[in-house]
């Protein structure tokens, strides 16, 4: 095997702890359901304004944390990897470029540190998609 094959190999064959280490990041985001307006002001250096701010806030976190369990669900069920990593990478690429679009404005928040965690697992995602097609 040349060094590429040797590198595809390694992605394939630990990706199932990939998986759960990216779902248990991703469902950190439970963390808004609980504390909106934390969550909120921890994250994007600004507060959720008013009840529907926290409705959405919310509503975000769970949307999020559930994909993160749905990236722990297909580290066990190889047949559900491709939605799923379909799935995440899409959502995972719309927040990073909207973070990243509003200019320098997130760059010290914790916005950009998520959006960055973010574009990483996008590449491992693409990675382990090219290795098995």
């Amino acid at each position: 095997m040349g060094v590429g094959e040797d590198t595809m190999s390694w992605i394939v064959v630990h990706m199932d702890r990939v998986l759960i280490v990216c779902g248990a990041l991703t469902a950190t985001m439970l963390f808004p359901m609980i504390a909106p307006r934390i969550a909120f002001k921890t994250m994007f250096g600004e507060a959720a304004q008013g009840s529907l701010g926290e409705l959405l806030m919310r509503n975000w976190g769970q949307m999020i944390a559930a994909t993160g369990f749905l990236l722990i669900y297909a580290a066990y069920h190889e047949e559900a990897r491709l939605p799923i990593l379909v799935f995440a990478s899409i959502t995972k690429l719309t927040f990073a470029s909207l973070v990243i679009s509003n200019g320098g404005r997130y760059v010290k928040k914790m916005a950009m540190q998520i959006a960055v965690g973010d574009l990483i697992m996008v590449l491992l995602f693409l990675w382990y998609l090219l290795a098995v097609s």
